[in-house]
């Protein structure tokens, strides 16, 4: 096909491509790359198939490298199919002759630009602004860049990359950020190039999928774009007849992430999606909506949480998961060196992360290993074994700041900071009118991360902040005022001034309750409400009756808030024991309960199903572990197991296999105890004194019954029994560098080389003396001889020795 003109690229790039859709039944060849996912199959087949590109092998697309603006300019130009045996030249001296064809034709079309008058920039990867520019120009596409939500996109880019947003071939890194610096990958490039020439397919809107994705989140996936603000209103979704505590639409409008306060798990649950405004339109412009959606599905959360990034920042390591983290690592060494207790913590505000209290260098790299941490699943998944590293950026020379403002209740409000500062409380003012009140922004101590303060106004000493509140004032607006310095990072760093309005709504919403449902183990009935109560009336008010019309108590002692003043559970059964089997309707009175600002509820009523339970044997075997000597473990099931239970294959330590030489046997006849010893020469880790944590993975062990344990982890502590030993030695004149296998400490006193160490030279014992440490090498030490050797000295570490250990306190040998 002959190049077409400007006005016409869009055309060909939709509609003269019917057949190259319809090729795509044919046998795929992203089949033959390895390295194409779901993701890129459709796109890399379409671009293969049409000859405009091929992998980096015969096996390899190499979808994850970057691509350079010389081979973006060769597969845009065979995209457009354009005419390039009769373009100008350009004029550019650093295109490969492969490519001169191509990059000319371009430059003559207008679509792309030189670096200089002179040079392309062919080496160069092409990064996410350079494309939005170059494609918008070749497909004629625009857009309308007051839709931009993007942070990083400068007036350059702004209204190509409306075009590629508005035209549907690509939607930014993140909701805020296109990645205008950021290199475009092979594999991106690919899906760019395939959607240009695949428009979408024009459907009644409707759901195309749901999925769940953890024990608190699903994924509704549509088969069309849905209207940002109607997309997003939570009592559009229920999932077993709850709503979510969070709606997310995804960038391309199509999928709704839905986040639960409780676990979603189920058996013939339900799940309902009521109609929901979309981007299409019907023939005369109005909006349309996609049909109710109403589904029963099964779902057991057995996927294990894994670690997606690493970050660090002012002495605070992040690992990001991927899904909320419900107990956090018991394992975690940082360069080898065991991090533990609260230094160690699930993030409050975000968890999916977990932060570690670690100091690195600027511009430095430490290892990381991470076991141990469990998801929130109803039966926990414990993560996969994490073995990586983590970046320290270069000298913070950022001034802290505000990121975020939420008002939380009538006087308070959430003030989230850019990092962590040293100020435990950081003095503000707040102003109405021309009144000032000094206030203070008070850390929050639940948020190890430190970046986030509370805010409560107070004007009359009278609680909740009623003083706020003149008349029948039901708002009322300050401006906060955080002055210059008023907070100081860990780097030194302090603030610039900072204001913005806030404005306070009284409350006057009752609590709301969001879901009913029995405990584990048919204990207690359980009431959930939208924020925490207090209880105003009296426990004897209560009314359970069953589904033959007996009345019940609820027993005083026994029926009270869970911690977070949230949850009510109410108990009918004295001590550790089940409700019997039935349905129970359950009625608290009015104003029963009240909200911190003195809201009362009003009578609240609903209906619980309590199962069945079985005496016959089907419990899992399960097990505790403690540490009772150097390296011995002893674990104890709650009931007889078999001989599975001493198998060193149902035992793993930081998740590799139990050394062959590990003893392992049952303390007693009960075969309830089995105690395991590591072997000598097995633990590298962990000083003579309080050793190192590590994780025993316990798993397969079975019952009398048959019955065969899940995967359980507990924390051990392990400790060196592995000596260092020479691996090296180096001479410097005088000087005779000794490295050993691991890092060493020398004696406190001073000590003669030859009291520890057998050194000879031409097998002839020699004076070593003023043994001291290297600088920098922590596993060698030196000492020197008389005169310089005429061989290189034999050194071995003197049978018997006592005052050369490794760091860990272990003898050297």
């Amino acid at each position: 096909m002959a190049y077409q003109s400007k006005s016409y690229r869009k055309f060909i790039a939709t509609a003269a491509t019917a057949t190259l859709v319809a090729s795509a039944v044919t046998p795929a060849f992203a089949a033959g790359f390895t390295d194409v996912s779901d993701r890129y199959k459709e796109a890399v087949d379409y671009l293969v198939e049409q000859e405009i590109t091929n992998g980096i092998s015969e096996t390899k697309y190499g979808t994850a490298q970057t691509i350079t603006r010389v081979d973006a300019a060769v597969l845009i130009a065979k995209a457009l199919d354009l005419n390039v045996e009769n373009a100008k030249d350009a004029g550019f001296t650093d295109v490969p002759s492969r490519a001169v064809s191509y990059v000319n034709a371009l430059k003559q079309e207008g679509i792309i630009n030189g670096k200089t008058a002179t040079t392309f920039g062919s080496s160069q990867n092409i990064t996410r602004g350079e494309m939005a520019l170059i494609i918008a120009r070749a497909y004629d596409l625009e857009g309308n860049k007051a839709n931009l939500a993007f942070t990083d996109v400068s007036d350059r880019y702004d209204e190509a990359v409306a075009a590629l947003v508005d035209n549907k071939v690509t939607f930014g890194k993140t909701e805020t950020k296109f990645g205008t610096n950021d290199s475009v990958t092979r594999g991106e490039f690919a899906l760019f190039l395939y959607r240009l020439a695949t428009p979408e397919e024009v459907q009644a809107p409707a759901v195309a999928k749901v999925e769940s994705v953890n024990a608190k989140q699903v994924v509704i996936t549509f088969n069309t774009a849905l209207n940002k603000e109607a997309a997003v209103q939570k009592t559009l979704y229920t999932v077993n007849g709850a709503n979510p505590i969070a709606v997310k639409l995804s960038n391309d409008q199509k999928s709704i992430t839905l986040t639960y306060a409780d676990s979603i798990e189920a058996t013939d649950g339900v799940v309902v999606v009521n109609p929901i405004t979309t981007e299409q339109k019907d023939e005369n412009g109005a909006a349309l909506k996609t049909a109710k959606y109403t589904s029963v599905f099964t779902y057991k959360d057995t996927v294990k949480p894994v670690v997606t990034d690493t970050s660090y920042t002012n002495g605070v390591i992040t690992l990001t998961f991927s899904e909320e983290i419900g107990t956090k690592p018991t394992v975690v060494r940082v360069n080898g060196t065991p991090v533990t207790g609260d230094s160690v913590s699930i993030d409050s505000s975000n968890k999916t992360e977990v932060n570690i209290a670690s100091d690195l260098s600027a511009g430095s790299s430490a290892s990381l290993y991470v076991a141990g941490a469990t998801d929130t699943a109803d039966a926990a998944n414990e993560m996969e074994l994490y073995n990586g590293f983590v970046s320290a950026p270069t000298a913070d020379t950022n001034k802290p700041h505000v990121t975020d403002v939420q008002v939380t209740g009538q006087n308070k409000a959430k003030i989230t900071l850019s990092e962590s500062v040293t100020e435990a409380e950081i003095n503000a003012t707040v102003q109405r009118s021309a009144d000032q009140t000094a206030v203070k922004l008070v850390k929050d101590a639940a948020d190890t991360s430190g970046k986030t303060y509370t805010l409560t106004v107070d004007l009359n000493g009278a609680a909740a902040g009623d003083g706020i509140f003149a008349g029948s004032s039901v708002s009322e607006t300050f401006t906060l005022y955080i002055q210059k310095d008023a907070m100081t990072d860990r780097s030194g760093l302090k603030n610039d001034l900072y204001s913005t309005p806030l404005t306070f709504k009284k409350d006057t919403q009752a609590p709301s309750l969001v879901s009913s449902k029995v405990t584990a183990g048919n204990k207690k009935l359980a009431f959930t409400f939208d924020e925490a109560v207090t209880v105003s009336g009296s426990i004897n008010a209560i009314d359970v009756r069953n589904e033959d019309g007996v009345k019940f108590t609820a027993i005083a002692a026994e029926t009270s808030l869970t911690e977070d003043k949230k949850t009510f559970e109410v108990d009918i059964k004295s001590g550790d024991a089940a409700i019997d089997a039935g349905t129970y309707a359950v009625t608290l009175p009015a104003n029963f309960f009240s909200d911190a600002y003195g809201n009362k509820t009003g009578a609240v009523t609903d209906k619980f199903t309590v199962g069945t339970s079985t005496n016959e044997d089907t419990e899992k075997p399960t097990a505790t572990v403690k540490t009772t000597g150097k390296n011995e473990f002893t674990v104890t099931y709650n009931e007889e197991v078999t001989s599975s239970a001493i198998k060193l294959s149902n035992y793993r330590l930081d998740g590799q296999a139990l050394p062959s030489k590990t003893d392992i046997y049952f303390k007693d006849s009960s075969k309830k105890e089995v105690v395991i010893t590591l072997p000598e020469g097995s633990v590298n880790i962990g000083d003579q004194t309080t050793g190192a944590p590590a994780v025993l993975g316990v798993s397969g062990v079975a019952d009398k019954a048959g019955n065969v344990s899940t995967a359980e982890h507990f924390v051990v502590t392990v400790k060196d029994n592995t000596p260092a030993t020479v691996t090296g030695v180096e001479v410097y004149g005088t000087t005779v560098v000794v490295e050993f296998s691991d890092a060493i400490e020398l004696p406190a006193a001073p000590t003669d080389a030859n009291d520890v160490l057998d050194v000879t030279v031409n097998g002839t014992a020699a004076e070593a003396q003023n043994m001291t440490a290297v600088a920098g090498n922590v596993k060698a030490l030196q000492f020197t001889l008389a005169s310089a050797p005429a061989a290189k000295p034999v050194v071995k570490v003197k049978e018997g020795q006592e005052a050369l250990k490794d760091a860990n306190g272990v003898i050297v040998k």
